[in-house]
């Protein structure tokens, strides 16, 4: 319940109630102390609107989020490393995140871990290549073809082993009509699959292959996604071989968003961040 609906059934007022409650979590949570962590995700949230950013970090063996840093910067993500201690540092092996400089700066500087790059997000930037061609193809076409690509996105942008045949069939149809948009939709079906390799080495040949692929289509939606995977190769590399990902922080943030909308917005970041771990974190 939210901290309205306590107070009204205990019979206290609703500051009471959160005094209660912020002190009991304050001695539920564990800390870094009692933590070991070797494999580690990290993640960002907005939890306010105009780029108010929380930095959460998870340990990807326990499964559970182990400490949470307002904003995005990398002297965030130091203050954590520095709380966790360099032997504690020195152990880490991995760590999860998106290609965002601060976070990878942070860690090379405070660990010798390798880091892996979360495709999730690359396949998000392939997505929206695929959407642009879309978009662009929609813009120049006629009034019957509109037609027939209203309400297509969804089958367009979805990896097509996922859809049933019926909307495989209606979306054959449509790729049939366009060249342009066919190729872009190849171009993110032949990524994807590439993601499920399991043979490091093979999925490191088909990706150069991919590189070809896409400079033979021309499709220049899909160059700054080239020029990421090759800027970020590393980390990417790295995915095939650890075949390790965030897909667990969006089960996270979706917690996190329910907490954020039970409290009608947290004014009070401190309490919220002890919610998070409570619902999210090692609790004792």
């Amino acid at each position: 319940m939210n901290l309205t609906d306590v107070a009204d059934v205990a019979g206290i007022n609703w500051k009471t109630a959160k005094r209660i409650d912020k002190k009991y979590l304050s001695r539920l949570i564990t800390g870094l102390d009692a933590i070991y962590p070797t494999k580690l995700g990290v993640d960002e949230i907005a939890y306010r609107k105009g780029h108010n950013y929380l930095t959460v970090v998870r340990d990807l063996e326990l499964g559970k989020v182990i400490w949470i840093g307002q904003t995005r910067k990398k002297t965030v993500l130091d203050s954590f490393f520095e709380e966790l201690g360099e032997k504690k540092c020195s152990r880490i092996l991995v760590f999860v995140m998106d290609m965002w400089e601060p976070y990878i700066s942070s860690v090379h500087e405070n660990t010798n871990a390798e880091i892996v790059f979360d495709l999730f997000h690359i396949a998000r930037k392939i997505t929206e290549a695929v959407d642009k061609v879309r978009r662009q193809e929609f813009a120049k076409a006629d009034v019957e073809t509109r037609k027939k690509y209203k309400k297509k996105r969804f089958l367009i942008l979805k990896r097509g082993k996922r859809l049933d045949e019926e909307k495989r069939e209606s979306l054959n149809a449509l790729m049939a009509d366009n060249e342009r948009l066919y190729q872009a939709y190849l171009l993110k079906e032949q990524a994807l699959d590439i993601f499920d390799e399991r043979d490091e080495e093979n999925a490191l040949k088909r990706l150069d292959k991919w590189f070809e692929n896409v400079k033979e289509a021309g499709l220049s939606q899909f160059d700054t996604v080239v020029k990421t995977i090759k800027s970020y190769l590393y980390g990417i590399e790295n995915y095939f071989k650890y075949r390790l990902a965030n897909a667990a922080s969006e089960a996270f943030n979706n917690k996190i968003n329910i907490i954020k909308r039970r409290a009608y917005g947290f004014h009070d970041l401190e309490y919220f961040k002890l919610k998070i771990l409570q619902s999210c974190g090692w609790c004792s």
